[in-house]
């Protein structure tokens, strides 16, 4: 997945998390590949009364709203690979991600690894959402997790040596050489 030059890339995360599962999986990546970390806020907080929320997230995505964010501590200009999280809202990434998406033209030209958490409810598609707001990057198959899921740490840092985020594990042979 990675472009071969030759050097370790430099990483970024930046994510959108609502309730802190999100953020939290952002945190893992960080402590396991060293990448900065950043975080996406609307101006305007989403509802904490989840029907008010579903209501709200609704809305946004029927009419394709991007919400305005706060500015962000690092800017993806000197990085050539982003991870990008966000909740799964209703199949898709939550507006604050999007926005920011659209806000960095797609990301053009970088490697962009996406990641989300999800409650077992409705998978959709964020990976594609992704994938849409990002024509001209290189992006990756995307990472799930369900928060507290006891086998999320190995099949992070699996997903993670399958991108090039994390060097490949030597394989030990049984026997004398």
């Amino acid at each position: 997945m990675m472009k071969q030059s030759g050097k370790a890339p430099k990483p970024l995360i930046v994510c959108y998390s609502y309730s802190g599962n999100t953020l939290a999986l952002a945190q893992k990546i960080q402590r396991l590949t060293g990448a900065a970390l950043t975080q996406v806020f609307p101006t305007q907080p989403y509802p904490s009364r989840f029907e008010e929320l579903l209501v709200q997230v609704r809305r946004e995505l029927r009419g394709r709203h991007y919400p305005k964010l706060l500015p962000v501590s690092e800017p993806p200009t000197d990085y050539d690979m982003i991870f990008v999280g966000s909740p799964n809202w209703c199949g898709t990434i939550a507006p604050p991600l999007a926005s920011w998406l659209r806000q960095h033209n797609g990301l053009a030209g970088k490697t962009v690894l996406p990641f989300y958490s999800h409650c077992g409810g409705e998978t959709g598609n964020p990976e594609g959402a992704v994938r849409i707001l990002c024509p001209k990057a290189q992006v990756g198959a995307a990472f799930a997790a369900i928060p507290n899921k006891s086998d999320t740490e190995p099949a992070l840092e699996a997903w993670l040596r399958q991108c090039g985020a994390l060097p490949a594990r030597a394989v030990q042979l049984g026997g004398n050489v």
